[in-house]
């Protein structure tokens, strides 16, 4: 099939699916278009957490996260998008390198009624300011329990004050002990932007983390700096008061193993977030905690649960900055050839067929 240099709608398309949210909004996904009608959907390996996010199963699970968005955009353009993830990715063996590898295909395959979609993908945002202190509305609890378990999830929300402040400050302690893991401080350097936020972007930025820019550069520079117990109880203190007035953490559980699972609890936590968007409610993902041992073997015991994949803290608060976004998402003729994964998993060069 021969391919055309920026056919529409891919163009427009990728206007809006750029506002998908990515682990470290590192934004690894791109849009290989082969013609008006179909694209590629390839992840970038440079763009990868292979030292953070072992097994590649976050970023990975984020490609749900993009398709729902990508097929949002199409309703928004008054098209029926449908993202395909093929179906024989191994997570596990997409190993560190560059250039892209080849997940899916998205296809234009009809037209539909136009639904605005901009607003609501442009006012979601994460929030890591504080928040108001007031509990979130019975109804829109009961939408996020509900979307979750209509994929095969579950959502389940605790306001128990002493439950909200241990999860809050044993994330904060995670925060900090996992700064001092060599390999994946190193890589979290590479996503660290301590700068004003510009318009146009990718990466950890100051004011959307909501973190001082001295701060930061101390925590990469000298991590064993904040051990110190002086220094440990102040950063502890003062990160905990960006999160005053939290009165609800909330963990989702379920299938997080296979690329399917993978594919499918991104689309649900794309879906919850768009929904926590109309109700006014914000969150931001506790990842921290996920990553770290001893946390997860918290989870474990106070949630009686080992597929927790997800824990989050969300209320009401102000309207938080906006993490920037690269200008496109698109990936042309000019770019890398793309890898595909064959049945075994070993990476073979060349475009797969459509």
């Amino acid at each position: 099939m021969k391919r055309v240099n920026e056919p529409e709608p891919w163009g427009q398309l990728s206007e809006l699916a750029r506002l998908a949210p990515t682990p470290h909004n590192t934004q690894p996904f791109r849009i290989r278009p082969w013609n008006a009608r179909v694209a590629q959907i390839v992840v970038m390996r440079e763009r990868m957490l292979p030292m953070e996010d072992t097994g590649n199963r976050y970023v990975l699970s984020s490609f749900g996260i993009f398709a729902e968005t990508l097929e949002c955009a199409g309703r928004h353009l008054g098209l029926q998008i449908r993202v395909t993830a093929y179906p024989e990715i191994l997570p596990t063996v997409i190993e560190p390198g560059r250039g892209p590898v080849v997940l899916g295909l998205a296809e234009v395959v009809d037209r539909c009624a136009v639904e605005d979609q901009r607003s609501i993908l442009a006012a979601r945002r994460t929030s890591r300011l504080p928040y108001e202190d007031r509990l979130v509305m019975p109804e829109a609890l009961e939408e996020l329990e509900s979307i979750a378990a209509s994929h095969g999830h579950c959502f389940e929300s605790f306001a128990d004050p002493a439950i909200v402040r241990d999860v809050l400050r044993r994330n904060a302690v995670a925060l900090l002990e996992n700064n001092l893991k060599t390999a994946e401080l190193e890589e979290l350097r590479r996503w660290i932007r301590i700068a004003d936020t510009p318009a146009v972007g990718d990466g950890l930025w100051a004011e959307p983390m909501n973190q001082p820019r001295w701060q930061m550069r101390l925590g990469l520079r000298f991590p064993r700096l904040f051990l110190l117990p002086g220094v440990t109880a102040f950063t502890s203190a003062r990160y905990l008061r960006t999160q005053a007035g939290t009165r609800h953490v909330a963990i989702l559980r379920g299938p997080f193993g296979s690329w399917p699972d993978l594919v499918e609890a991104g689309r649900t936590l794309m879906r919850l977030w768009l929904a926590m968007t109309r109700h006014g409610v914000y969150m931001v993902p506790f990842g921290s905690m996920i990553t770290n041992a001893r946390c997860r073997r918290y989870l474990r015991e106070q949630f009686s649960g080992e597929d927790i994949w997800f824990v989050l803290r969300f209320g009401y608060s102000a309207v938080p900055p906006k993490a920037p976004r690269l200008a496109s998402v698109l990936l042309g003729d000019d770019d890398t050839p793309a890898y595909a994964l064959p049945r075994g998993g070993r990476l073979r060069s060349g475009y797969s067929p459509t």
